[in-house]
């Protein structure tokens, strides 16, 4: 048997002995009741009432106060007050412990009451819910959360398949639905209907026009910064991509394409991009345009051209369009484009263009260089040669005008429309009944890209037809000859300059060309 010596406390002198005071609880009640009428309004009382009695009774528990609300609904917590202010003091350290008279009281929206039930257990404080005699921080109340966690997915799946239903129907209807206040150009009416607003719709037209002249997203964004408009959010500061994405908005002519997007999770909300995973519905002149149809359609025509130009290696060109002859210019030799330089030659300085397969390897093309002089006065020469012979180049531009006359079809067009009506209705009909509709989907997105093809090049032809008016009206108002270069007019009635070892060839918008040889 081991030995053992047990060894006696050491007597204690004055107020060492005294026992350690047991820290007090601070703890609140919260109670909410809707006072329609004088019993529910008594019971309001009666509740406030009791916990103040029942907490102070206690002398291990400090009474905090009582949080109440007054005939707020608890479907969510915006409105209240009191509940909102009483979460603030519990995170700011100043109750350990809450009291409340049932879940329902606490909170009638499941994900909002997990929601503050899990941040008060983090924060170590306990909410004690009486009629159910649970207590959010022992075994019973892990319990109770977890099923709630459950409950709170169920109610969120359950509310998210109602919204769906509800916009699904609200679109197979064809009510388009805007949030005006995060969208250039429009308002609302009583009805709910979209109607211009004058001003914004200006700085809409704006962006159309200046990209039609060449401007770049980045620098209509630039331009409009500078000149101090906001964006529809009314923040100052504007992205190309604000700008791009109101460029191929169909909405500025007055067409509304529906269930562009979808919700992928319902429970983190997160939405994406829909490429056909759902039905999509498109409706034409749903609200007074904006922007003429054949504008936004050459608009989107000079947007796919500008992203599918690729230099010799494949890669996607920028584009900028800082100068009258910016993207314009283009190789004899190898068909890149020309870039702008500041050239140093010897101590010259000047501005010249230069083929960029140049630039990069001088062994792959030998075009020569042109100074940026030599370009402007190539324009002007043009120019004055058609003025001086207008009579002839005005005969020509009346036999393209002929030729651009020739419009597409518009039996195919009206075919192509009522099938896609057709095809439309079948789809809601498929949807409404649960049926497969795949097959509807391909032939109704087949359908769709000729009528978008069709609408394109009725739109190129409109575009042509205008610019020959443009060039014809020019040279027929011109009284004399042009000595300067006018980087507007260039912008406006040049589409290329191809580049020879010999001469420069400029195309003008119109059709028409004109050849340069060099001096």
């Amino acid at each position: 048997m081991k030995n053992m010596t047990v060894i006696p406390p050491k007597p204690q002198k004055g107020n060492a002995a005294r026992k350690e005071e047991v820290k007090r609880l601070r703890v609140a009640a919260y109670c909410r009741v809707s006072t329609d009428n004088e019993e529910q309004a008594s019971s309001y009382e009666a509740q406030i009432q009791h916990y103040e009695e029942f907490i102070k009774t206690n002398p291990e528990w400090e009474f905090v106060g009582v949080y109440a609300d007054e005939g707020i609904s608890a479907t969510n917590t915006k409105k209240r007050e009191q509940f909102n202010t009483m979460i603030e003091d519990c995170k700011k350290g100043r109750i350990d412990m809450i009291f409340t008279k049932s879940i329902s009281r606490f909170a009638r929206n499941t994900l909002d009451c997990l929601k503050y039930i899990r941040m008060l257990k983090e924060i170590n404080i306990p909410v004690f819910f009486e009629k159910e005699s649970i207590n959010t921080m022992d075994s019973k109340g892990e319990v109770l959360i977890t099923i709630m966690a459950s409950l709170a997915q169920q109610e969120s799946e359950s509310l998210s398949k109602n919204t769906k239903m509800g916009i699904q129907y609200r679109f197979q209807q064809g009510k388009v639905l805007v949030n005006t206040r995060n969208f250039l150009g429009y308002d609302k009416d009583e009805e709910g209907h979209l109607v211009i607003n004058p001003a914004e719709a200006e700085i809409v037209k704006r962006i159309f026009r200046e990209y039609l002249e060449g401007a770049s997203c980045q620098k209509i964004a630039r331009g409009l910064e500078r000149d101090g408009i906001c964006t529809a959010r009314g923040n100052p500061r504007w992205h190309d991509s604000t700008v791009r994405k109101i460029l191929e908005n169909e909405k500025y002519m007055g067409d509304a394409l529906l269930q562009k997007t979808y919700t992928i999770d319902f429970l983190n909300k997160k939405r994406g991009k829909n490429n056909g995973v759902l039905p999509q519905y498109y409706i034409e002149d749903d609200h007074e345009a904006i922007i003429p149809k054949d504008i936004f359609m050459r608009v989107q025509e000079e947007m796919a051209r500008r992203s599918s130009e690729r230099d010799m290696n494949g890669r996607r060109q920028g584009f900028s369009a800082n100068h009258a002859f910016s993207h314009m210019v283009t190789c004899e030799c190898c068909g890149e484009h020309f870039r702008r330089i500041h050239w140093n030659n010897r101590g010259k300085k000047s501005i010249v263009w230069r083929c960029k397969t140049r630039l990069e390897d001088k062994t792959r093309c030998m075009a020569r260089t042109v100074s940026e002089d030599e370009l402007q006065q190539g324009f002007i020469d043009a120019i004055n040669r058609m003025i001086e012979d207008s009579e002839h180049y005005i005969n020509l531009l009346k036999d393209n005008m002929k030729i651009a006359i020739i419009s597409r079809n518009p039996l195919q067009a009206e075919t192509l429309a009522a099938r896609m009506r057709e095809l439309q209705q079948e789809l809601i009909d498929r949807t409404e009944s649960g049926m497969n509709y795949d097959d509807l989907s391909e032939e109704i997105l087949r359908l769709r890209e000729l009528q978008e093809q069709t609408n394109m090049d009725e739109a190129a032809k409109n575009e042509r037809k205008k610019r020959i008016r443009e060039l014809a009206n020019f040279i027929d108002s011109q009284p004399r000859t042009i000595t300067e270069f006018d980087e507007a007019l260039a912008k406006k009635l040049l589409e290329g300059v191809r580049v020879g070892e010999t001469y420069l060839e400029f195309q003008f918008k119109s059709g028409a060309r004109m050849v340069v040889e060099n001096e």
